[in-house]
C-alpha cells in the first residue's frame, strides 16, 4: 500500500551520502525528519495532509531506509548529528530551498536542533517531537530512565557486540522497542510496521543505528556541551510536543507537567533558545505522528503558519 499518495520518490547525492526521500505538495518548504527505529514512513499519517499547504520533504537519514549506509569511524563522526544535519542542509539546497521549517521526531529531532544551531540563517522554525537535547538526557539518567531507555547505552557499546545480538532477533528486538514506547493498546499501521522491520533487518542499518547511538554517547554530547558552555542557542521559535503516556523518551513515564528532575519540559528547551518556546503533552506514547496525528497536525498548522517576532 502506498501511504504517500502523490509524493515523488527522489534520491539526492550530497557531498558524502546518497539520501533517499519523498517530496510532495506546494507551499513553504517543510523538512520532516524521522527517528529510530523507523524510516521516513513514520510521517505517513501527517505528511499528505501537510502537503496541502507546504512543500514537504521526508528524507531517510543516512544509515536508515533507502539512504546510503557508510561504515562508522573511530570518532563516530560519520553518524554524528552534525554530519546528518549537513546531509540535509545540502539536500535542501539542492532542492532549491534556502530557508525552511523543520519538524523532527526522536533522532530526527536531534538532527533538527543541530541543524538549527549550525545553520541558524536557514531554519525558520523548529518542532521537536518527544526529544530534549542529548546532553540533558545523559545528565538525568537514573534507574528508571536507564531501564526505560536501555537502548541508549546498549547500542553505544563497542562493535560488534550489539550488532550481533540485534541481528540474531532483529524483528523481535525492534518490535519490542516500538510496542514498549507506544501508548498501551496502540497498533501501528501494519504496512508501515512491515516497512520499518524490513529496513531494520539490514545488517548495514543495524550497524549504522549503533553508530548513531555511539555518536550520541560521544561526539553529539560533547558538541552539545560545547554549545551550552559557549552560550550558543537556537535563534528560531521552537514547538516542543511530548507523549504524556509513555512518551518523552519512551516508557520512562514522567509527570506530564514536569520534566527532567522536576524541571518543566518547556523550560529545558527555553534554556537552549533565544526565541519563543511553546508546546505541551499529548495523550499518547513516543510515536506522536502515528499515535496522535490529528493533535500533531493541529499544533503544527498553528505553529508553522504563525507570525513570530
Amino acid at each position: 500500500m502506498n501511504l504517500f499518495k502523490d509524493f515523488e520518490i527522489r534520491r539526492v547525492a550530497t557531498s558524502n551520502a546518497q539520501i533517499n526521500l519523498r517530496v510532495g505538495g506546494n507551499g513553504p518548504p517543510l523538512l520532516l525528519i524521522h527517528g529510530y527505529p523507523q524510516t521516513h514512513y513514520c510521517w505517513h499519517a501527517v505528511a499528505p495532509r501537510l502537503a496541502e499547504n507546504f512543500s514537504v520533504i521526508t528524507p531517510d537519514l543516512r544509515g536508515y531506509g533507502g539512504s546510503s549506509k557508510p561504515p562508522d569511524n573511530a570518532a563516530h563522526t560519520v553518524y554524528s548529528k552534525r554530519t546528518m544535519a549537513q546531509d540535509l542542509s545540502e539536500v535542501m539546497t539542492l532542492l532549491g530551498h534556502q530557508i525552511f521549517q523543520v519538524v523532527g521526531h526522536d533522532r530526527g529531532a536531534r538532527v533538527g536542533y543541530r541543524l538549527a544551531l549550525d545553520s541558524p540563517e536557514r531554519v525558520k522554525r523548529f518542532c521537536s517531537l518527544d526529544v530534549v537535547p542529548t546532553c540533558n538526557m545523559w545528565e538525568t539518567i537514573d534507574k528508571t530512565r536507564a531501564l526505560g531507555a536501555f537502548h541508549w547505552s546498549f547500542l553505544a557499546q563497542p562493535a560488534p557486540i550489539p550488532e550481533r545480538m540485534i541481528s540474531a532477533e532483529a524483528d523481535s528486538f525492534h518490535t519490542h522497542l516500538m510496542q514498549s514506547w507506544a501508548k498501551l493498546g496502540f497498533q501501528f499501521d501494519q504496512d508501515a510496521l512491515a516497512i520499518y522491520l524490513e529496513a531494520m533487518r539490514n545488517p548495514q542499518t543495524i550497524a549504522a543505528s549503533c553508530g548513531d547511538y555511539r555518536a550520541g554517547a560521544s561526539v553529539d554530547d560533547a558538541q552539545d556541551l560545547d554549545d551550552r558552555l559557549n552560550g550558543r542557542k537556537i535563534a528560531c521559535p521552537i514547538l516542543f510536543l511530548w507523549g504524556g503516556a509513555r512518551g518523552f523518551g519512551g516508557p520512562l513515564k514522567m509527570d506530564t507537567n514536569k520534566g527532567l528532575r522536576g524541571r518543566e519540559p518547556l523550560d529545558i528547551w527555553r534554556g537552549w533558545c533565544d526565541g519563543d518556546v511553546t508546546g505541551g503533552p499529548i495523550d499518547c506514547g513516543h510515536f506522536l505522528p502515528e499515535e496522535a496525528p490529528e493533535e500533531v497536525l493541529s499544533h503544527l498548522y498553528h505553529f508553522l503558519s504563525a507570525e513570530h517576532p
